[in-house]
């Protein structure tokens, strides 16, 4: 493992969410943070499929997706919500999406590294 890597692309990945979700109101399903649970999910199936030097994938797995997406903020804001159909939209949206966007992501993934073995 590569800690500072990890750590890095922690602070980069938390930076992010921040940015994206800042703002959202409290006790009630923020659909930001599914969409960035979703978004971080597309992008680490990316990244598992490359061929990349242990190190940026320390730092963008586990560090920056890793801190980027938040199921502890997703179930925090669910529980926290008014009881109803906003907390079973949240979850199914964030679990069946974001296995959907990894799904996806991890098939690009293979599709790009298939383009570039035929490209050498």
């Amino acid at each position: 493992m590569h800690p500072l890597a990890v750590a890095l692309g922690g602070a980069l990945g938390t930076l992010l969410r921040l940015l994206l979700t800042q703002g959202g109101g409290q006790g009630a399903w923020d659909p930001r943070i599914s969409v960035v649970n979703v978004a971080g999910a597309f992008l680490l199936g990316v990244v598992v499929r490359l061929p990349l030097h242990p190190r940026v994938r320390a730092f963008l797995a586990s560090g920056a997706l890793g801190a980027f997406t938040s199921f502890s903020a997703l179930t925090i804001a669910l529980v926290d919500s008014t009881p109803g159909y906003a907390v079973w939209l949240g979850f199914v949206v964030s679990i069946v999406l974001g296995i959907a966007a990894a799904a996806l992501g991890m098939g690009l993934g293979h599709l790009l590294v298939a383009a570039e073995e035929e490209d050498e």
